[in-house]
């Protein structure tokens, strides 16, 4: 028997508390249920954990002492891409060809041009629709089919990285490993965290 929460969580959901669309799926932000409940605030479910930023802002640091700025530009912070009227994803980290990004795509909406490269760092979203795993490999494939050359995800529960490439093998590899992201520019997620002092 449906309960009245229930009933009242299965009305339509507020934009707002949709973090994406994929393959026409919503895909609902960790915890929208508790912010219908009024048992939290939108913002309380919205950020990234510590950990989530601290990786970020290594990745940040990386590309902007390596990566050639004459050639490439990048987005960080869950920039929107829009493939199509059923796909509205994010990404983390967007690495884009200066060439196939020109300035008449800079405007108020997403973006719809497929960077060469995103790199996300994990997940937090509400798993009614997708669990985690279903949800890593269809938006991979998403974005892979739509253009993207490389989708790199870095898994902080299980200390690995995901990486994906059209037409080759995926490479689930241990974030001890050293890893490249695209012209030699090479990260190790885990050297970075004991380097800073952070023990996870």
């Amino acid at each position: 028997m449906t309960t009245a929460s229930q009933r009242k969580v299965g009305r339509k959901i507020p934009e707002y508390l949709v973090k994406e669309v994929l393959n026409g799926i919503p895909i609902h932000y960790k915890g929208y249920k508790a912010v219908l409940r009024k048992e939290k605030k939108v913002e309380d479910i919205m950020g990234a954990s510590g950990l989530q930023i601290f990786i970020l802002r290594y990745f940040t640091y990386l590309l902007v002492r390596q990566l050639d700025e004459n050639w490439y530009f990048f987005f960080t912070g869950e920039g929107g891409m829009h493939l199509d009227h059923n796909d509205n994803l994010s990404g983390d980290v967007m690495i884009y060809e200066q060439s196939k990004l020109p300035a008449n795509k800079i405007d108020t909406h997403y973006l719809d041009v497929p960077p060469k490269i995103d790199i996300e760092i994990d997940v937090n979203i509400d798993t009614t629709n997708f669990n985690e795993h279903s949800y890593i490999n269809a938006k991979t494939e998403r974005l892979l089919s739509w253009g993207v050359e490389k989708v790199i995800w870095i898994l902080t529960t299980s200390k690995k990285v995901l990486v994906a490439e059209k037409g080759k093998d995926w490479l689930l590899i241990d974030w001890t490993k050293d890893i490249e992201i695209t012209d030699g520019i090479i990260f190790n997620v885990a050297k970075y965290l004991e380097t800073s002092g952070v023990e996870v």
